[in-house]
């Protein structure tokens, strides 16, 4: 018996099977074996075979070990892991069972019937397992691997973390680095998964699964640069894995590159095809629009597997979107019968029944959906809407809070939910919201009309006025645009640009009531502004008259000031006889300052002069003079007094009667010549779906 061939035959270095395989054949060829050395012959090379991945032949072989040689406990465990690589877990356990009785102290039997318990969910059994086989060697390294990667399928993140440490402390390889940035990446360390990934690529620069894993965290931190281009290194690495071109695909349509998330789908159907690249399609082609692709694509999957549940799914998405509502339910019905755990199907389903006005049932299925991990934001935003027609506005602000966190982009769900907030008065959120809605979207009509409204409720009347231009400017034939804007002009005090717009928006449309109401009431307080103001001045006239005073002049005292002028009216005090006309006798915008009521000259006249000038003398022409002066300081302190009191009234005051703000949520919102939100309408199925 040559000895180079029974070194050959002990080896197990797994490389070395081919040569193994040959010198344990040499040996048992020799006829020289016989009883329990023979069986030990067949167990060596039959685990050579298994190392070779040749099954049939392991097992064989090592049967007739453990015939030849009943004791032989290493002939027993290799056939077990011959066995549960086949998937005969049955077996497998038996010769485990009967390893440990042969040899109840070495540690690896514990560690394969651990592993094998694990996977047939008996976890206490596996726990035990491991525990003895730590006891019996706190050494070795795979007894803490394979029960970190327990604790690992329990999201157990911090046990299989410590049990990965020592596992790494004692075998620094590659496969445990890997365990333990799974475990930090499943306990949210990012950058500590990162750096493990990144060492385990060091240890093998070619593991395309390393840079594949690596750039998948990239991805969950929302860098779809840095994962791209780590996928790029994945495929110069390896340009013929289908599955990595698939998972670049991935972040390509994340990133909203739709064309090259598609170019990436047809090279890897080029490589491979599968129903799995199909389904990948499918849904990009779904977020396009691209119905009939959808159709095309999932016939094509439901063709393999007819009761493949993610092809009923994405059928019955982009049959609903078509608004085949009938043959879409039917499609969604089937996907969720043979999986009820796919959130895509509770998500189309729960969309449709919101498009047919069935809310009850949305929302069990929206709910269920979420429950289930749905990474689309269009089932937050459908309940959403659901919670708003219910009026839970905190529910629907929440909804939408998650919504925007898995899809920022879109900007009308800012300008949703800045009408929840402005709804429950939470004007400085809102505002918040309109402002990044509007850095999305800057020439939205509806959110700069939001945004101008909650600006004049913080009384930022100017910047009003600036979007309120913009609305103008973008909508020059709509009426509402000019009556907003004349409403800011006048809450900031400017009654002439107030009147000049309401007087545009009545000429772009007639039966707008409020615009109409809006000028009466602006012309008033305009025509009394300028009463105001000349009364308010010392009296010049080039007649001899004016140059004599005349304290017993007597002035008509104004008529009574009707509710719709009450918050305009002037300061106690203030001098003026106004006789308000009837809106009938004269159209309003060709009201003007002359038609004010004068002064009755017959009442308000001095004595005669003759009578004066009968009784000349120096101490009544010093009288005179001096009461002269007094009036003019008088008149003088009266108008400073009365423009310092007009100014704070102009800032302080409330709106005026007709004026009012749309505020989210109101009954005005529903004003056909008024929107507030993106639409002037609850969302819609098609509404939900279109930026999904």
């Amino acid at each position: 018996m040559p000895r180079a061939d029974a070194q050959m035959c002990a080896t197990q270095t797994e490389n070395l099977a081919d040569q193994r395989i040959a010198a344990c054949s040499n040996l048992l060829h020799t006829g020289r074996l016989h009883g329990e050395p023979e069986g030990v012959a067949y167990a060596l090379r039959g685990l050579a075979y298994l190392d070779r991945g040749d099954i049939p032949r392991a097992i064989a072989d090592l049967t007739q070990a453990v015939t030849l040689a009943p004791d032989f406990a290493p002939a027993y465990q290799n056939r077990g892991n011959a066995w549960y690589a086949r998937g005969n877990y049955g077996q497998a356990m038996a010769d485990y069972d009967a390893t440990i009785r042969l040899d109840p102290n070495t540690a690896s039997p514990y560690v394969n019937r651990a592993t094998l318990r694990r996977d047939l969910g008996n976890t206490d059994g596996a726990l035990e397992d491991f525990a003895k086989a730590v006891s019996l060697n706190p050494r070795n390294a795979g007894a803490y691997s394979a029960r970190g990667e327990l604790y690992l399928r329990q999201k157990n993140y911090g046990r299989a973390t410590s049990d990965f440490d020592r596992a790494l402390q004692l075998s620094p390889s590659m496969g445990n680095y890997m365990l333990r940035a799974q475990a930090r990446e499943g306990a949210g360390n990012f950058d500590q998964a990162l750096a493990d990934y990144r060492e385990a690529s060091q240890l093998d620069p070619k593991s395309v699964s390393a840079l594949t894993a690596e750039a998948g965290v990239w991805r969950k931190k929302g860098d779809f640069d840095k994962a791209i281009a780590t996928y790029d290194r994945a495929l110069a690495a390896d340009d013929k894995r289908a599955t990595t071109y698939k998972l670049r695909a991935e972040a390509y349509a994340a990133k909203g590159q739709r064309k090259l998330a598609m170019a990436d789908i047809g090279r890897a159907l080029k490589f491979t095809w599968s129903v799995d690249l199909l389904k990948t399609r499918a849904a990009l082609r779904l977020d396009d629009g691209d119905m009939a692709g959808v159709v095309h694509d999932t016939d094509a999957m439901l063709k393999a597997d007819p009761n493949n549940a993610d092809a009923l799914a994405l059928r019955g998405a982009a049959l609903a979107r078509k608004k085949d509502y009938g043959h879409a339910l039917a499609d969604l019905d089937k996907s969720i019968a043979a999986d009820d755990k796919d959130a895509l199907a509770f998500g189309e389903r729960g969309q449709l029944y919101l498009a047919k006005v069935d809310s009850n049932r949305a929302l069990a299925d929206l709910s269920r959906a979420i429950s289930l991990g749905a990474i689309s934001p269009a089932p937050y935003r459908a309940r959403a809407s659901i919670y708003k027609q219910k009026g839970d506005a905190a529910k629907a602000i929440s909804d939408l809070d998650a919504a925007i966190s898995r899809d920022p982009r879109p900007a009308d769900l800012y300008f949703e939910r800045a009408a929840l907030r402005q709804g429950k008065g939470d004007t400085a959120k809102a505002l918040a919201d309109l402002n990044e809605g509007l850095t999305r979207d800057p020439n939205n009509v509806a959110g700069l009309r939001a945004r101008a409204t909650a600006l004049m409720e913080t009384k930022s009347y100017a910047k009003a006025v600036d979007d309120l231009d913009s609305v103008v400017r973008l909508t020059p034939r709509d009426a509402q645009g000019y009556y907003q804007r004349g409403l800011a002009h006048e809450q900031d005090g400017d009654l002439g640009k107030a009147v000049e717009d309401y007087k545009t928006a009545l000429a772009r449309n007639g039966k707008l009531g409020d615009a109409r109401k809006a000028l009466a009431r602006a012309t008033a307080a305009e025509r009394q502004a300028k009463i105001a103001h000349k009364d308010g001045k010392p009296q010049v006239v080039e007649h001899e008259d004016a140059k004599t005073p005349a304290p017993e002049a007597k002035v008509e005292p104004p008529p009574p000031v009707k509710p719709h002028q009450e918050a305009l009216r002037e300061p106690k005090g203030q001098k003026k006889n106004l006789r308000v006309e009837k809106p009938e006798a004269k159209p309003i915008e060709h009201a003007k300052l002359e038609e004010t009521p004068k002064i009755d000259e017959a009442k308000a006249k001095v004595a005669p002069k003759v009578k004066l000038e009968e009784r000349p003398n120096k101490n009544a022409h010093d009288a005179r003079a001096k009461r002269e002066r007094e009036a003019r300081l008088h008149q003088e302190r009266e108008k400073a007094k009365h423009a310092a009191a007009h100014r704070k009234a102009v800032a302080e005051r409330n709106p005026p009667d007709g004026i009012r703000y749309y505020r989210a949520g109101s009954t005005d919102m529903r004003d056909p010549a008024y929107h507030y939100v993106v639409r002037g309408r609850d969302t819609r199925f098609t509404d939900i779906w279109k930026d999904n």
